[in-house]
């Protein structure tokens, strides 16, 4: 079992919202789709801890787009195979 941070959790439980809202049928992987979306100030933890990666260079002070690592994804789909949905993070269960 891995231990997250709880800004890393949300991080990853937003990456995983994304995900199964927007790239689900798009069929693309967990480590291609742009799940992230914030400032580098936001995504510190995610970063540090290996779990997401930008997609382009950084823009300081504005948002920028982010994506899982391999090592987030694998997380990202501990939770997608226990049923966790956009649909479920969006009602809050």
């Amino acid at each position: 079992m891995t231990y997250l941070g709880k800004r890393q959790e949300l991080l990853l439980r937003e990456a995983l919202r994304r995900w199964s809202r927007f790239y689900k049928n798009e069929h693309r992987s967990l480590t291609e789709a742009w799940t992230g979306l914030g400032t580098a100030t936001e995504y510190a933890p995610a970063v540090k801890g290996g779990y997401m990666e930008l997609v382009d260079k950084p823009t300081p002070g504005y948002q920028t787009w982010w994506k899982l690592t391999a090592k987030g994804a694998a997380i990202v789909q501990e939770g997608l195979d226990l049923g966790i949905t956009h649909e479920t993070i969006e009602k809050g269960s």
